[in-house]
């Protein structure tokens, strides 16, 4: 049996269209009572409880969307879409052991179906599982041949997982059969960056504007600035934007278990030690899903969080411990703010994209309290090396010689940054440190 096979009547699909409509069109209660007719005249058909899924989902109830779930794939335990769609509902809730476990069992019972791969992909892919993804991917290719859009995701994990080489191939297969494919060329262009091969990524940059010479594609300017050697003073709002709303859903797990990131539970202890009573206004630039807020808990004073990505904000939001947020860019927001209002001012794993912080600095010691603290953390330059580096992640990493010294120049009182691992990536530290600057009191 096949995925896209209906091995029942179809006389109930118009039916079950009609109830999808009406959730699309946020008509609840109808869809409702409709479904509840469905069920009692065709309690052993597996899409109305799939339907029932759907619902759910959109009333806000991801256990009866579970349920509803589970109880298609108990109907028919055999076929492929409702044990993808199993899947797909547990990935999207987060549970991804789960979630891997049905998406394996719909490749055994249809391994050959493009929907059954394209579905369990993105499982994988939400999951962080990209060798399985991988391996998913390489099967798609070989379905699906003429299918561009599988071969750039093949090579973009094969960018995440850090094998370029093989990312470069795919590119250069795509890019021989359309020199013009803007996706291809892009994609090329960076990882030829991050394997220091400028020259590629100079010839595909210029490409890409010569295509469109009007074009105010501020990520191809920015990659055409690397390309030439030059470093940006920072990444574009539309790069760092676009990057956060892809991972929103899955962020969390991925810092916290894949990347074994603990700044914000350090820094909520922090935070919480210099001020016990939870007595101070906190503003949190580049909150994302709101990790310190969730670590730091309910305080009594504002905590204000500034994010560029709706999507993260939509998850910080679920903490329930922020009182607002600022959908602007960080920079905006310190300049924008009146001077002395809040007690700290957080920027945890977010200077990686702002790059040079010569506004940053200044604003922030405007607009804290005297006896304030600036929390923030950095990716490591050496002292050899340049005062600001873009590394090949296309991250930015600062010298604690400089970040000292604009501390100073600003006001703050000296600062002794804490050397650490911030993060990991491939299984590989990534070295930073950690800047705790006081304001002096009145």
């Amino acid at each position: 049996m096949t995925s896209t096979a209906t091995p029942f009547p179809d006389a109930l699909a118009r039916r079950l269209n009609r109830i999808q409509k009406l959730i699309t069109a946020g008509d609840l209660k109808d869809a409702a009572l409709k479904l509840n007719v469905e069920v009692k005249r065709s309690p052993d058909d597996p899409r109305i409880y799939l339907m029932g899924m759907r619902l759910a989902e959109a009333s806000g109830n991801p256990g009866g969307a579970l349920e509803a779930a589970q109880r298609a794939v108990k109907v028919m335990p055999d076929w492929p879409v409702a044990v993808t769609e199993l899947a797909l509902l547990l990935a999207r809730q987060n549970q991804f052991p789960e979630a891997m476990e049905h998406a394996e069992r719909a490749v055994q019972l249809d391994g050959s179906s493009p929907d059954v791969l394209t579905r369990v992909i993105d499982v994988a892919h939400r999951a962080q599982s990209f060798d399985r993804a991988i391996e998913w991917l390489l099967r798609a290719t070989t379905i699906l041949a003429g299918n561009s859009d599988v071969r750039l995701l093949l090579a973009r994990d094969w960018r995440a997982t850090g094998q370029p080489e093989k990312a470069l191939s795919i590119y250069d297969q795509l890019i021989e059969a359309h020199p013009t494919d803007r996706v291809a060329l892009m994609g090329r262009a960076q990882t030829a960056i991050a394997t220091g091969n400028l020259a590629l990524a100079l010839r595909d940059c210029e490409s890409l504007m010569a295509m469109h010479p009007n074009d105010e594609d501020a990520e191809v300017r920015f990659y055409l600035e690397v390309a030439r050697g030059n470093t940006p003073n920072r990444q574009p709002q539309e790069m760092v934007r676009s990057l956060f709303d892809a991972s929103a859903e899955y962020f969390d797990r991925r810092l916290i278990t894949g990347l074994k990131y603990k700044l914000p539970q350090e820094v909520a202890k922090v935070i919480a030690e210099r001020y016990p009573d939870l007595k101070l206004n906190v503003l949190d630039l580049g909150c994302g899903t709101g990790l310190l807020g969730a670590c730091l808990g309910r305080i009594q004073g504002a905590m204000v969080g500034v994010e560029l990505s709706t999507k993260m904000i939509d998850q910080a939001f679920k903490h329930g411990v922020y009182d607002r947020f600022h959908n602007v860019d960080l920079l905006e927001a310190l300049e924008a703010t009146p001077d002395s209002l809040y007690d700290v001012i957080a920027a945890l794993d977010v200077f990686v994209y702002v790059g040079e912080l010569t506004a940053a600095i200044p604003d922030a010691y405007r607009i804290l309290r005297p006896g304030g603290h600036f929390i923030f953390s950095c990716e490591q330059a050496l002292e050899d090396e340049a005062d600001l580096v873009l590394r090949p992640t296309q991250r930015f990493a600062h010298k604690a010689s400089h970040v000292d010294a604009m501390c100073r120049a600003a006001g703050f009182e000296p600062v002794t940054p804490e050397f650490k691992a911030l993060r990991y990536e491939n299984n590989e530290p990534v070295q930073g440190f950690l800047v705790i600057a006081r304001k002096p009191a009145a």
